[in-house]
């Protein structure tokens, strides 16, 4: 009885191991399967970053160019900023000069009215035609000094800077 107590013991672990290769054996086939597809995602995962890569480097490049691009014309509209510049500052001291000058003729003008008016005694028109007639000369020489400070053609207001 021992020796089938044995026998059948050993029938049941000779079974029970069977069982266990036979489970092991599907298990590591399911695991192989799951090592194959994830190889061949990490060789398209390669694939598709290589390419991203490769559009990634080209995408700079473009970039690069059209910086270059860019700050080439800003470097060239620079001379026009300058001159509109320039124009801005001369047309800023003509207007000033214009304005003193006007300023300067008005006071004369007053200072010459009041000065002759007693003297005049002729009435109110011939007052306006006295003092229009004194300013006459200074309204000239005010042009005249005027068209001397505009630049002859093909001469420049104000150098240019490099």
């Amino acid at each position: 009885m021992n020796d089938m107590i044995i026998e059948i013991s050993v029938a049941v672990i000779a079974l029970a191991f069977a069982a266990l290769v036979v489970f092991l054996i599907m298990t590591l086939r399911s695991l192989s399967t799951v090592l194959m597809q994830t190889n061949e995602t990490i060789r398209e995962l390669q694939q598709q970053v290589n390419g991203i890569s490769k559009e990634a480097t080209e995408v700079l490049r473009h970039t690069n160019e059209v910086t270059v691009d860019v700050r080439n014309k800003l470097h060239s509209i620079d001379s026009v900023v300058y001159s509109v510049k320039n124009i801005g500052d001369a047309v800023q001291e003509i207007t000033s000069s214009i304005k003193q000058a006007s300023a300067s003729v008005a006071g004369s003008i007053r200072t010459k009215a009041v000065k002759e008016r007693p003297a005049a005694g002729g009435g109110p028109v011939k007052d306006k035609v006295a003092t229009v007639m004194q300013a006459v000369p200074v309204a000239i020489e005010l042009w005249q000094a005027f068209r001397s400070r505009k630049p002859q053609a093909g001469q420049r207001a104000y150098p240019q800077q490099s």
